[in-house]
């Protein structure tokens, strides 16, 4: 059986209802454009009740660390990291021998995400307008978003309270602004967590919120996905955010004031010297404000070091390419709606309406990185994350 699929998060289900048990095997192949290495995510048969597989590499059957995760509808994914290229693999109903090297625990209002003990970010849930990332460590262990307003850092700036480290939210739901915090704002409240798993490969967590109005009104709610794990030399954070409408249209209006968002440190802002903004189009620094491309990085200097922050935009994504709402001071937002503001151009509407009961999907890549990553591997990174991989199934 072949899949065409998606790459960066490729989907596809093992259909079959054998009982699977001791000695069972399945035989995948899976081929992806390019030989850069990317996410998989495989939705198991239901037959398999049980996290404890192992994935194996052929024709040498190297084991390859792996992690079941828990979907919709309780099914179970089989999680990896895909080398790129063609590559046979086989799972088979065994305990995996491969460490687990990531762990996640709840605390009174976060998720902490911690690798070998150290901390990689913590997911706040409570206790602010809107669940965010912080702090965010790349392998190498140093903060790579702002500290404020969470924590006070001598030489830090201390502008714009509400751009909280990592964030998804907008300017204008049916009028309301969910991006700026405080008196008359929107609130997006947490519900519940829907899975929290991982282990050898990352930390994957999904949850339920509700995005409120001042008056408490409910306009709509989201599931959003977030995968945390490490690709080469490289951390990386996978988010996915599907916003649903009750009874009534949920209108994502014309703002700049969106959409999903980072704050980097201060030292890496472009007006401070050291700092640069690239996209794939080619445009640089300022001149990328308001600019459509398929990927945007933004490095500078973090303790003497280059650190870079890339951003990438699936092309599933609503008016893919997204423009990016990126500042000399340390914005850096993918906004797919702010046309009016990014044009120049009071005529045209980037806004977009999700009719009642309907819903509307936004997908990222963001990679951490010690360095600028050159244009040529951001593009072959991406071509991996976007283009469809094909997957054969055999038993």
């Amino acid at each position: 059986m072949r899949l065409a699929v998606f790459a960066g998060w490729v989907l596809f289900c093992i259909a079959t209802t054998a009982v699977w048990g001791a000695g069972t095997e399945m035989r995948l192949s899976v081929q992806t454009k390019g030989n850069a290495p990317t996410l998989v995510i495989a939705s198991l048969p239901s037959a398999v009740r049980t996290n404890e597989v192992r994935l194996l590499l052929l024709p040498q059957r190297t084991e390859v660390p792996c992690d079941v995760r828990l979907a919709e509808k309780g099914v179970r994914q089989l999680v990896w990291i895909h080398p790129g290229g063609k590559r046979d693999y086989v799972v088979e109903a065994k305990t995996p021998s491969c460490p687990t090297l990531w762990q996640a625990r709840l605390k009174e209002n976060a998720l902490e995400i911690t690798r070998e003990g150290k901390l990689v970010t913590r997911y706040v849930f409570s206790g602010a307008a809107k669940p965010y990332l912080y702090p965010i460590h790349p392998p190498t262990g140093v903060p790579m978003t702002r500290a404020y307003p969470m924590e006070q850092r001598e030489g830090e700036s201390t502008d714009h309270p509400h751009q909280k480290s990592f964030w998804f939210t907008h300017g204008d739901v049916n009028g309301v602004d969910f991006w700026g915090e405080g008196e008359g704002k929107g609130r997006i409240v947490h519900r519940e967590f829907a899975d929290i798993s991982g282990g050898r490969v990352g930390t994957f967590i999904t949850t339920r919120n509700e995005w409120r109005s001042p008056q408490g009104q409910v306009l709509c709610t989201d599931t959003r996905e977030v995968c945390v794990y490490d690709m080469d030399d490289l951390r990386i954070i996978d988010l996915t955010v599907t916003i649903r409408a009750g009874d009534q249209p949920v209108r994502f209006g014309d703002t700049k004031e969106g959409t999903f968002g980072i704050r980097i440190p201060t030292s890496m802002e472009l007006r401070r010297g050291k700092g640069a903004i690239l996209t794939a189009e080619g445009k640089r620094d300022k001149e990328a404000w308001g600019t459509r491309a398929v990927w945007c990085t933004y490095s500078g200097d973090i303790g003497g070091e280059i650190y870079s922050i890339s951003v990438f935009d699936h092309p599933g994504n609503p008016h893919h390419p997204t423009c990016w709402h990126v500042r000399d001071y340390g914005l850096f937002a993918a906004n797919p709606f702010g046309w009016h503001d990014f044009q120049n151009n009071p005529n045209v509407d980037g806004s977009i309406t999700v009719p009642a009961g309907g819903q509307i999907t936004f997908r990222y890549r963001t990679i951490f990185a010690r360095g600028a990553i050159p244009a040529e591997r951001l593009n072959a990174l991406y071509e991996a994350f976007a283009t469809p991989a094909k997957v054969d199934i055999a038993r």
